[in-house]
């Protein structure tokens, strides 16, 4: 018995199902199947490219494609596509904060060692405390209070503490690559955008860096800003932007 085909078969013919998911920080994604007449081997030429646009929304660019041959010589092919569909996508950037401690050496505590230009314990002082401990002596009774704190701590083998760290991250998108003007200021004291929590008095934040992910259509930008701890980034170190 010969086959029966009904309707054209040797155009694309556009399956019904084309799902479409819109995302909250404006991203969108699609994927669109589509049949054709002919082998697979036949038709490899059909299977849309990377970054062409999407038949009916030129936002959207192709992102990956798959293809398959069903039985009656039909190839099946599927593609996804992807891009930014809101008109200001800063505005729904998806925001990330963390607080935890770290290790640090216990005499750079606040309680040691700020302010910078007079701090409570100086630099002789920690020497006279370092040469006590190496040869099991007693601290000159010359040192001060603060002094004689950081001693005790020493003595009783207490060489660090676990100091309060904070990072905020920014993700957003765009539909293009950002300028060289995203990293300008990485390395450098700088107000993150809100809402990031403010800095407290007497500390501030360090523009800590920048990275992007491009996506067919979408490029995911994440910008990351550490607060400092008290008396703030040493300015010696790092200049303001």
């Amino acid at each position: 018995m010969s086959a029966i085909a009904v309707g054209q078969t040797t155009e694309i013919i556009y399956q019904s199902s084309q799902p479409l998911q819109l995302a909250p920080d404006g991203t969108a994604s699609a994927s669109i199947t589509f049949k054709v007449n002919g082998l697979l081997s036949a038709n490899i030429a059909l299977v849309p490219a990377y970054l062409s646009a999407h038949p009916y929304i030129s936002e959207l660019l192709c992102y990956e494609s798959s293809a398959d041959q069903e039985d009656g010589e039909i190839t099946k092919i599927t593609s996804t596509y992807k891009g930014v569909l809101s008109e200001d996508p800063e505005s729904l950037a998806q925001h990330e904060f963390d607080k935890a401690t770290t290790e640090s050496p216990v005499e750079t505590h606040p309680r040691f060692a700020l302010p910078r230009a007079t701090p409570p314990v100086s630099a002789t002082e920690i020497a006279q405390i370092e040469l006590a401990l190496q040869n099991n002596e007693t601290p000159p009774s010359t040192l001060g209070a603060p002094a004689q704190a950081l001693y005790a701590l020493k003595r009783r083998g207490i060489e660090s503490y676990l100091k309060p760290g904070q990072i905020y991250k920014r993700t957003y998108v765009s539909p293009d690559i950002p300028s060289g003007a995203i990293i300008d200021d990485v390395g450098k004291i700088k107000i993150p955008p809100a809402p990031a929590p403010p800095a407290p008095f007497g500390q501030n934040y360090l523009y800590l860096g920048a990275s992007w992910k491009k996506q067919a259509g979408v490029v995911t930008i994440v910008e990351s800003y550490q607060l400092s701890g008290p008396g703030g980034w040493e300015p010696t170190l790092y200049e303001t932007a």
